[in-house]
């Protein structure tokens, strides 16, 4: 059974989004109501996907994804939120969320982007506007086309298994791909090397 965790500080939301979930058969393991519940809680209790509002107190929901899928690469991030103007896509994307849908989705819709996101497929909800391909790894010189796809799946936080069935490759030679990219970037371990493509220059 897949476990979720749901973020969320208007807590009539959560208490909805807990009982979608727990109606299709996901194990809800934790609410939280700000990111600094969530990282805690995440690391406890280790669910495979987090539902995620973007606008909370103490620490918003783009912080607290980048630093839980920076710790956790195999972790799935939804992003469940009221905006939906381009930078905020753009942030929650480059933060590693594995899909992002706004708040006025069905049901059928928010399951369907939890189903996404634990296949290692990207999903923008309906309406959402999805943005330009970003500067990172197609900007940077020296990489290869093939290169150049896995760096935008290391810079969104993907682990090699889920790069190599996006990709159609082996993960012995997605593994070899990701160590060529980090030699290029001159990036000290994985980490870096999405820090290096995040910002777009090495």
């Amino acid at each position: 059974m897949m476990r979720a965790v749901v973020v969320d500080d208007h807590p009539i939301f959560r208490k909805g989004l807990v009982a979608l979930l727990r109606a299709s058969d996901i194990d809800v393991v934790g609410e939280a109501e700000n990111g600094h519940q969530a990282i805690a809680i995440v690391q406890d209790e280790r669910p495979d996907v987090v539902l995620m509002d973007v606008s909370m107190p103490e620490l918003g929901g783009v912080e607290a994804t980048e630093r839980l899928v920076a710790e956790l690469p195999a972790l799935r991030v939804v992003v469940i939120t009221m905006f939906d103007d381009e930078a905020t896509v753009r942030r929650a994307l480059e933060a590693g969320a594995s899909a992002y849908v706004t708040k006025q989705a069905d049901p059928a819709q928010i399951l369907a982007a939890i189903s996404a996101a634990e296949s290692g497929a990207l999903l923008i909800g309906a309406g959402v506007p999805r943005p330009g391909s970003p500067p990172a790894a197609t900007e940077i010189p020296g990489l290869t086309p093939r290169e150049r796809a896995v760096a935008d799946l290391i810079r969104r936080g993907l682990p090699n298994p889920v790069i190599a069935e996006r990709l159609q490759l082996s993960t012995k030679t997605v593994a070899n791909y990701v160590s060529i990219v980090m030699l290029k970037l001159g990036a000290v371990d994985r980490a870096d090397a999405a820090r290096i493509l995040r910002a777009g220059q090495p």
